[in-house]
């Protein structure tokens, strides 16, 4: 990945800033390139070097939001059920942080509602948002896996117990109510990871 000198990340951040801003408010189909130059305040040469289409666009954006969630707070390699309950719950608060904002929820809105129409966006869209967090969880088990923690079968199957359960909430809280998204709470977290803890295997100790 290319590495951006600090002038050019602001120049980069400013024309994301500008895109989004014109997403939420017009819709992509409607949003043009010579409409993102303008907000912006940058020549089209300068959009087109640092972003090709729009579709490149709309996906830095949401790529961005899903830095939030990094690494997962505390144990990166569980060597304990406790740590890895500490990671796991360590990445709900940070999928429930990023995601549960009302600038989070109008994006995946956008997402959602432009890629009906655009078939383009719908493969970068899957890639870019659900692959990302059952990924990124996927990691933390094959990381406790590795280290003998539990036994892993089937991960693909087994990851989505937990995020599609997290995911229920920013569904049904977020995307789909007229109100504020709202935050669920850590004691939420814990049962969820702590019920989903219980459909692993664990090795029995070695005497």
């Amino acid at each position: 990945m290319e590495v951006l000198s600090p002038r050019a990340r602001a120049k980069r951040r400013q024309i994301t800033d500008a895109a989004r801003s014109l997403f939420l408010s017009q819709g992509f189909a409607r949003t043009s390139m010579d409409a993102i130059t303008a907000e912006a305040g940058v020549s089209k040469q300068t959009l087109y070097a640092y972003f090709p289409s729009k579709t490149d666009l709309l996906l830095a954006i949401l790529s961005e939001a899903l830095q939030a969630l990094g690494a997962p707070r505390g144990v990166h390699a569980p060597r304990t059920r406790d740590e890895l309950r500490a990671a796991l719950i360590g990445f709900g608060e940070r999928l429930f942080d990023t995601m549960l904002r009302e600038d989070s929820i109008a994006m995946l809105r956008l997402l959602l509602g432009e890629a009906v129409h655009v078939p383009e966006l719908r493969r970068p869209f899957v890639e870019a948002l659900p692959y990302q967090l059952l990924g990124r969880a996927t990691a933390i088990l094959a990381a406790a896996a590795d280290n003998g923690v539990i036994e892993l079968d089937h991960p693909d199957v087994s990851v989505r117990m937990l995020v599609g359960a997290l995911m229920s909430y920013v569904i049904f809280g977020g995307l789909m109510t007229n109100d504020a998204p709202e935050h669920p709470g850590a004691e939420a977290i814990e049962w969820l990871v702590d019920a989903y803890l219980r459909t692993l295997t664990f090795p029995e100790p070695q005497p």
